[in-house]
């Protein structure tokens, strides 16, 4: 029978790899959004789930058992008792502005009470590609229902876009006023269970993210003044091309960069899948072209510069 499986050995001997974890889960609660590789955002989740666990509890043999655990965050610069009135209202100054000396009180006020009706799931780890030189995968670790959920910023993305889309093809009412109606099946189960646990407050405001969104593709290509193109005079006769000193207005496009009415197959994941060279059988090839929201959604045959 084997026996200390508990937990990964991240390569590490006991001292160093419990030193490690704490150091993690510190940040974590600290910053709520760190960046690390697979395997230590795992055992660092796991692990932080435990010690808020702990702060719900609130009670003394808790907070023995998390003071004994964490370790005082770094780089927090908060004002300290001395510190006159008028200096805190200034920049950052290290001799009046020192760091807390425990992560307590954040764990049983602020993060106790914004899980008290959550019975878990207090982290989420989202897959950030590979650390280079080494090759090692990474991840990032947050905590949800928190400022910097990273997962609820894309998630009110795409209901914007969404409900731009269900606007612009159909004519109908804005989803966002009149509820969750109209957007796709998995996109509502997720807005769904984002916002299971949210006040109404916070249900407003993430309307308000994607409504924020939605009126940022609309203006997108104005305020852009579209893609890349030289400013050629009217009076130049058409055999003149425009040479490298015309001057020239709108959006560069860099290599890898995917605009908002550009498909998936010329972004990261449609390079994972190989979709970008693949022609699919039976079906409309995809348009690659780069492109704006708006421009993604003129008729056939109609040109950026007609509309």
């Amino acid at each position: 029978m084997k026996h200390g499986i508990s937990q990964r050995k991240l390569g590490r001997m006991p001292a160093h790899r419990i030193a490690l974890l704490r150091n993690l889960v510190s940040a974590l609660l600290h910053h709520e959004t760190i960046k690390t590789t697979l395997p230590k955002a795992k055992e660092a989740a796991k692990m932080a789930e435990k010690i808020i666990t702990l702060g719900k509890k609130g009670t003394d043999p808790a907070k023995s058992k998390a003071m004994a655990y964490l370790m005082p965050p770094h780089n927090s610069p908060t004002p300290s008792s001395n510190a006159s009135s008028s200096s805190s209202s200034s920049a950052f100054d290290p001799e009046t502005f020192v760091a807390p000396k425990s992560l307590l009180p954040k764990l049983f006020n602020d993060l106790s009470a914004r899980y008290v009706d959550r019975p878990g799931g207090y982290t989420r780890i989202l897959k950030f590609g590979r650390r280079q030189g080494d090759n090692a995968p990474h991840a990032i670790v947050t905590l949800v229902d928190g400022p910097r959920d990273v997962k609820l910023e894309m998630l009110a993305r795409t209901v914007g876009k969404e409900g731009l889309d269900l606007v612009e093809s159909s004519g109908s009412v804005d989803t966002l006023s009149e509820g969750w109606e109209g957007l796709r099946p998995k996109t509502k189960h997720q807005v769904e269970r984002a916002l299971k646990y949210k006040s109404p407050d916070q249900v407003k405001e993430f309307k308000a993210k994607a409504k924020e969104f939605a009126d940022y593709l609309q203006a997108e290509e104005a305020a852009y003044g579209g893609l890349r193109k030289p400013d050629i005079n009217p009076e130049t006769p058409k055999y003149r091309r425009p040479g490298l000193i015309t001057p020239k207005s709108g959006k560069i496009l860099r290599a890898g960069e995917r605009l908002s009415g550009v498909s998936t197959h010329t972004t990261g994941l449609g390079l994972a899948r190989g979709a970008l060279a693949r022609s699919p059988r039976g079906r409309q090839s995809v348009d690659k072209t780069p492109r704006f929201w708006g421009q993604a959604r003129l008729p056939q045959g109609v040109s950026a510069e007609i509309a």
